[in-house]
């Protein structure tokens, strides 16, 4: 086989592999797009909730305020100014599926416990269930993060290039390079270079954490926000207080009070016993402070 050992016709096989490992990637990203696209099309044509748009905007955290704030604009719910939700006694259960289930919860856990933003999406809590259920169901199936296209490329490209000089050398091909004398063990050298220039075709590709369907996501948003038009201010800022659980205060060790500790000893002959008994035994018995 001749192209095994020409000059550098043996590197054109190599390269021609990488075009392909990029080519069929293309082709994988655009047959995985067009369930997307057909997707995106009926969403737009059937419209969507605001409470799925939501979550195609902004994730579950994004959708559950929504929903709680639709349920606020209807007076299904009432909420503190701390952000703790409590359901409005004799308030008519909404219609949509979505809503009417995580209403269904709070007004279970309204007799009983507070109710606060971060526990709607608390796996643990299972009030909540059918209302992560239901909106698990009907959000749009739709990717949200573009393919690891980039990683790929760059471990073909670290690939080729290793291929192109271990095939260099193993065959003992003369580096065609008038400069550095064609000493076919060069081809070592060679690695790191072609391994960099043919890296670069990975910027190419958008990284695996970039979103997909921007524009999509835009018109998802515009829904959810007209949908809570008329949410007052101040509804707004005591959601915002309900996101996220608070972390636990640190406990606070008690340490024997110095005036107990270093006070002086007038026992007399009891004097000893008393100063060992304040000193080995301390904070450990619990007799310090």
């Amino acid at each position: 086989m001749g192209w095994m050992t020409g000059e550098a016709r043996f590197a054109l096989w190599w390269l021609l592999g990488f075009a392909a490992v990029n080519a069929a990637l293309g082709c994988w990203c655009l047959i995985r797009g067009w369930t997307d696209r057909a997707t995106i099309r009926r969403v737009k044509r059937e419209g969507i909730g605001p409470v799925e748009a939501s979550w195609q905007a902004g994730g579950e955290r994004t959708a559950a305020r929504t929903a709680v704030g639709l349920l606020a604009l209807r007076g299904a719910v009432d909420i503190s100014d701390a952000g703790v939700i409590t359901a409005v006694p004799g308030a008519p259960e909404p219609s949509d599926p979505v809503l009417s289930a995580l209403f269904e919860g709070i007004r279970r856990r309204s007799a009983t416990k507070r109710t606060r933003l971060y526990e709607i999406l608390d796996a643990d809590t299972d009030d909540f269930a059918p209302y992560r259920s239901r909106l698990a169901d009907r959000v749009p199936a739709v990717r949200h993060h573009a393919e690891p296209g980039r990683a790929v490329v760059a471990l073909a490209a670290c690939v080729i290039g290793f291929g192109i000089s271990a095939h260099g050398l193993a065959a003992g091909v003369r580096l065609p390079s008038p400069f550095l004398g064609g000493d076919p063990a060069l081809w070592v050298l060679v690695w790191w270079p072609l391994w960099g220039l043919l890296a670069l075709a990975a910027a190419a590709w958008p990284d695996e954490g970039a979103r997909r369907w921007r524009r999509f996501n835009r018109y998802c948003r515009r829904v959810a926000d007209a949908a809570l038009e008329g949410l007052p201010d101040r509804t707004r800022r005591a959601l915002s207080k309900g996101v996220s659980r608070r972390a636990p205060r640190p406990r606070r060790e008690l340490r024997p009070s110095r005036s107990k500790r270093d006070a002086p000893n007038h026992g007399g002959g009891n004097g000893w016993s008393d100063d060992t008994g304040t000193h080995s035994c301390g904070g450990g018995c619990g007799g310090g402070d």
